[in-house]
């Protein structure tokens, strides 16, 4: 249900007057001493890029008088004139200022060489590094400014330990991330998006890669707590930018450039079509029949005139496109008196590597802030944005199963149904390209109006108010026209149109104080409730009279349809979190977070999840001060739970449905109303209990720098979708149980090799490995073995990983003078008889990969500069993982075995009693026992190269402007592998739907920029 519209008004309203910055990053420092005569000053603090730096210490020289800045950078501190002022944060230099009757002092700190200086973000607050608990990770996107990246997750790829981004390469789509591998049987294994500090539930596609100013990631149950039951998979923290200078800054960027498929599956030639044509023709070739005929003779009659013409198609040239790509955007940013704000406006279009594939989008964002007063602070942080990708791509799985010497168009230009007449498990890969007129548009408009009041009767406490609503349109079109060499009436439409919308309204109150000069505290407290829900409509018809209204005359349709649904989740949240330092060395946070939701049953809507984690920065010791080898060396360790809610709602209740049923005689048809699902009155909450060590270090005064991490998870209560018997009336409940392991260790180095006066080299390196397994399912033994049973039907199994694959071992391939059993010959596969009992059968199955996801990830990233020169180099690898590759099975489609002209025209190679493979069967192999043909996925990858200049400032002066650079790149430009697939990154799946989405190739791009700031 929506606010009504009197209600929304007044809590907009209120909104307006009370909106401010980012969440937890408010409260007016505290003075530790105050005198009637003094006057009190005040000011930002920033680094040397307009950065604002929380925690900095602000002194009285000679004096016990101090403070520190807030999360926004601010500060007020009362002092005696004159006075001196001393600014100091660990990273930084030092500086002093001094105050004679001024009232405002900005200070801009200049960076020193330390490690743990970095600013980042931790949820509702920024933090230094130095402060930070738990483990937290910190994008670093100056590797990827220069970078054709239209997806904000193109700048995480291989970059941050822990982190796997996969993409399916198609325009627009998103990909998945997990953070530190999955832990969900059933639930959701996505990481929670927050922009800005508030949930974001709109596609990453809807953002501008060049409207953000850092990407932190929360990887562990402590950092991750203060979100409670959206955190279980990590939170990706996305802070768009601001207006940090007085002078305003018009800054333009633009690239352009082409793409191409970087690998394709390697498909039968023409000359290699005939062969294995005339090879399966021997192959079934009897005394009385034998192969007697040329390999033309046995093409069908429509190949075989192809074939006597000299015509020969290439599948991918005919499904493919030049795709060339654009990206265009410039914004506007200054802080002007109290008022900072930032806007811009981009435009992509980007043509895919397939015909007829493509997306445009135009985003537009501003957002401002300004003080009222001393003590209130307003602002708006808003993106509208339009994609389009209208247009039917050529469908990847009849690509894979096309004959070199068939049909795609008339010689009308018009499409063929199949590409072989007689052969229609497998359409014409362009034929909806053509016939399909599509219209696929989404829109969102995602805002956060905030306040900020900081109390100056009580200095250290403030009050911060969100209102954030997240409103999405999606609509989908389709309208296929008549098919000019078909008798029958084609013509089809479709319209389906959803409307999807959330709001988060949070208040958030925070109180810092320094008690003497040791201890410092840090409260924040939050309420706040959620809501979230859809509304969709679903229209359709066939046999239409005209092809000219399309999709706007389904009234007339012969067989007209109309489906809609509709679905609200409510959720309400509270948290605490204190965060205390003892000598600026010794760190505690406590976290507690409870939230309630709408998706689970009656008694289980509410949970807690509580986190602790401890730091010690032991390079602050005395004994380790002025150690000229070690520069910083900090100790973490931490222990917590966090939840998942990602299950669709209405799950824990009895559902209904509807359907025609027959009674009476003659039978009269009636609609009838009958239970869809059972319900479940204890369905709760699943919950990960995690500890994390963690170890941050500094070498050689900081020229080498790192984070070594060591985690080890439990996943409880598991979101299931459970087998129930039969005669209860329902095949499956959702239900709660077993347990997950996830365990893993992660490294992370940045090295300064040589850091001259015109020339420097550095290196970033990423490392990690990760492995989880099923602890528990069902609890039950069946056939009293004293273990625990597995789930075969779900590939689920006690010790093994979460994504594990069941079935026959491969032995490698009967040959000739071989022991061969009956119903077996040459060139049959051999399977390993596990139980020794000299028959195979499914006794004989195990698990014989587990490739879901990698064992080990790594990135290698070297950036050079000499002079405005700079050369980015990063190389991705992942390692470790199996999965079953469908189309390596010749005689084999989606829907059905065809043991006559093999329709899958992958060119693996197949047996012959000439030419006798060990690795791949005969052409006369059926696969009686549907064996998958597993492959390694494992590759290393050159993935992006930029060259880079900045224009000399004295042309640049001349030119009017503050910067100019020009940049060349190179996106996955060759990839080491031994997978046959597209793309190893991509799982391709064992069905028509996954291989349409999951095979499209991966795409190579060379691109030219220019970045320009006025």
């Amino acid at each position: 249900m929506q606010l009504a519209t009197k209600q929304l008004a007044v809590l907009l309203a209120f909104t307006a007057l009370l909106a401010g910055t980012n969440a937890g990053a408010y409260a007016a420092p505290l003075a530790h001493a105050t005198h009637a005569a003094e006057i009190k000053i005040h000011g930002t603090i920033t680094d040397s890029k307009g950065n604002t730096l929380p925690g900095v210490s602000i002194r009285v020289k000679g004096s016990t008088k101090g403070t520190i800045s807030d999360l926004n950078g601010n500060y007020t501190l009362a002092v005696t004139t004159p006075a001196v002022v001393v600014y100091s944060f660990v990273g930084f230099t030092t500086q002093e200022v001094n105050v004679t009757d001024q009232t405002t002092v900005n200070v801009k700190l200049l960076e020193g060489a330390n490690a743990l200086s970095q600013v980042v973000v931790v949820g509702y607050g920024t933090q230094s590094k130095r402060n930070v608990t738990g483990s937290v990770a910190k994008v670093d996107l100056s590797q990827t400014r220069d970078l054709p990246n239209t997806n904000v997750t193109e700048s995480i790829r291989g970059r941050v330990p822990g982190v796997q981004f996969n993409s399916n390469g198609r325009p627009g789509q998103n990909g998945t991330i997990l953070v530190r591998g999955a832990r969900s049987l059933g639930g959701n294994n996505n990481p929670l998006i927050v922009v800005d500090g508030v949930f974001f539930n709109g596609s990453l596609s809807d953002i501008n890669p060049n409207d953000i100013e850092s990407i932190d990631i929360l990887k562990d149950a402590s950092a991750a707590a203060i979100y409670g039951s959206r955190a279980a998979n990590g939170v990706l923290l996305i802070t768009s930018k601001k207006g940090t200078t007085e002078k305003p800054i018009i800054r333009f960027n633009l690239y352009t450039g082409v793409s191409d498929a970087a690998h394709t599956i390697k498909l039968l030639s023409a000359d290699r079509y005939l062969e294995k044509t005339l090879d399966y023709q021997k192959e079934i070739a009897t005394a009385t029949s034998p192969a007697i005929k040329t390999a033309p003779e046995y093409l069908t009659t429509a190949e075989k005139a192809n074939y006597d013409a000299g015509k020969v198609i290439d599948p991918w040239k005919e499904a493919s496109q030049n795709a060339i790509f654009s990206s265009a955007d410039v914004s506007v940013s200054a802080k002007a008196g109290k008022t900072s704000f930032y806007n811009s406006a981009s435009y992509t279009n980007e043509k895919g590597i397939l015909y007829n594939d493509n997306q445009k989008r135009v985003t537009l964002r501003s957002n401002i802030e300004t003080s009222v007063t001393d003590w209130l602070k307003i602002g708006m942080a808003s993106t509208f944005v339009n994609r389009d990708l209208s247009g039917i791509a050529s469908d990847l799985n009849s690509l894979y199963y096309s004959s070199p010497y068939g049909t795609w168009r008339y010689a009308d230009g018009e499409p063929t149904q199949f590409s072989v007449p007689t052969e229609t498990i497998s359409g014409n890969p362009i034929r909806s390209s053509i016939l399909t007129k599509n219209e696929e548009i989404a829109r969102n408009l995602f805002a956060n109006f905030y306040g900020i009041l900081n109390i100056p009767q009580v200095p250290g406490l403030a009050y911060r108010v969100n209102f954030s609503p997240n409103y999405r349109w999606d609509h989908t079109y389709n309208a296929t026209r008549q098919d000019l060499h078909l008798a029958n009436n084609t013509k089809s439409a479709s319209k389906f149109n959803q409307e999807s919308y959330d709001y988060v309204i949070e208040n958030i109150l925070t109180y810092n104080k320094y008690i003497g000069t040791d201890h410092y505290f840090d409260v924040t407290l939050l309420y706040g409730r959620n809501r979230s829900g859809f509304e969709s409509t679903t229209a359709s018809g066939a046999q239409l009279t005209s092809d000219a209204l399309g999709w706007n005359s389904l009234q007339f349709a012969g067989t007209p349809t109309i489906a809609s649904s509709a679905q609200l989740v409510n959720g309400i949240s509270s948290m605490a979190r204190l965060n205390y330092r003892f000598k600026e060395r010794y760190l505690l946070t406590l976290t507690a977070r409870r939230d309630g939701s709408s998706v689970f049953a009656k008694n289980n809507k509410y949970a807690t999840f509580p986190s602790a984690s401890l730091a010690w920065i032991i390079s602050d010791e005395p004994f380790l001060k002025n150690n000229e080898t070690l520069s910083s060396l900090k100790l973490r360790l931490s222990y917590g739970s966090v939840g998942n809610q990602a299950i669709s709602p209405y799950q824990s209740l009895s559902l209904s449905n509807t359907n025609n049923y027959v009674y009476g005689n003659p039978g009269v048809t009636a609609l009838g109303v009958f239970p869809a699902n059972i319900a479940n009155d204890n369905l709760k909450w699943e919950t990960t209990y995690t500890t994390n060590l963690g170890l941050e270090f500094g070498l050689f005064k900081n020229r080498i720098t790192g984070t070594l991490e060591l985690y080890n998870s439990k996943t409880k209560d598991l979101l299931v979708t459970r087998a129930i018997p039969v005669m209860t009336g329902f095949t499956s409940v959702l239900t709660n149980l077993g347990e997950t392991n996830n365990k893993g260790i992660e490294l992370a180095l940045n090295i300064e090799n040589i850091k001259g006066r015109k020339f420097t080299w550095t290196t970033n390196i990423t490392a990690s490995a990760n492995a989880n397994k099923i602890v528990h399912l069902y609890g039950s033994d069946v056939n009293n073995d004293g273990k625990e049973d597995d789930d075969v039907a779900n590939n689920w199994f006690i010790g093994k990983p979460i994504t594990s694959f069941y079935g026959y071992q491969f032995d490698g391939i009967y040959q000739q003078g071989d022991v061969i059993p009956a119903g077996s010959q040459p060139g049959f596969i051999r399977f390993k008889d596990l139980n020794g009992d000299g028959v195979i059968n499914a006794s004989d199955r195990s698990v014989v990969a587990s490739g879901g996801l990698p064992k080990f990830m790594g990135g290698l990233g070297n950036t050079f500069t000499y002079g405005g020169f700079s050369l980015n180099i990063f190389v991705n690898t992942m390692l470790g993982w199996k999965t079953p590759f469908i189309l390596l099975d010749p005689n084999s489609s989606i829907s059905e075995n065809s043991p006559g002209r093999a329709l899958n025209q992958i060119d693996a190679g197949w047996w012959t009693p000439e030419n006798k493979s060990t690795t791949r069967p005969s052409l006369v192999y059926t696969n009686p026992l549907g064996y998958q043909y597993y492959v390694s996925r494992n590759f290393v990858r050159i993935q992006d190269v930029t060259l880079g200049y900045n224009i000399p400032k004295s042309i640049v002066e001349k030119l009017k402007m503050a910067n100019l650079r020009v940049y060349v790149s190179g996106k996955n430009l060759h990839t080491f592998t031994n997978y046959p697939g597209s793309d190893p990154e991509i799982n391709p799946g064992t069905s028509a739907a996954t291989i349409k989405s999951n095979m499209y190739p991966l795409v190579r791009t060379i691109s030219f920029g220019v970045n320009a700031g006025f």
